[in-house]
């Protein structure tokens, strides 16, 4: 049964581009589910235009959800490595490297944090692991060795 002319297996075909559409330009890649839909759909799509599978209702959307399934299978971990995005511990672009300034309160690894607040934000300071001072006293010069959303790692000067 042709719709408007075009064939199921077009239809689906159609659909799955569509959907694919969707999840690339909208959506960024974000869901796994229009992105194995979408795909499922153009492969269901191509088999039955092929004459592979009938060009039925329900054989195509069966076959096209267990498709979905399976690539969502075959797909969810390396998905999901590429999602884990992994934070540069040393961001030698950033403007604030080499920023210099004293502290207001005695800095350590082990107390409550200590902030500083630069060009607006309230930054975090951490003590740089590479040096070999664990406290540094209140009043004491530091520099921005690294950084990082909201934290500086600083060093004494």
């Amino acid at each position: 049964m042709d719709v408007f002319g075009i064939s199921p297996a077009q239809l689906t075909i159609i659909i799955g581009l569509i959907l694919l559409s969707i999840e690339t330009l909208i959506l960024g890649l974000s869901t796994i589910v229009l992105l194995a839909v979408g795909v499922a759909a153009v492969l269901v799509g191509g088999l039955a235009w092929a004459g592979i599978l009938p060009e039925t209702f329900l054989s195509l959307v069966s076959a096209t959800g267990i498709s979905a399934g399976l690539i969502t299978v075959l797909l969810w971990k390396p998905l999901k490595r590429l999602q884990q995005n992994k934070v540069e511990t040393n961001n030698v672009h950033s403007d604030f490297m080499g920023l210099t300034f004293t502290l207001d309160a005695t800095l350590s690894a082990q107390d409550a944090p200590v902030y500083v607040k630069h060009s607006g934000i309230q930054w975090q300071l951490l003590i740089d692991p590479a040096s070999h001072e664990q406290n540094l006293p209140a009043g004491s010069t530091v520099k921005v060795v690294s950084v990082a959303v909201g934290k500086f790692t600083v060093k004494a000067c």
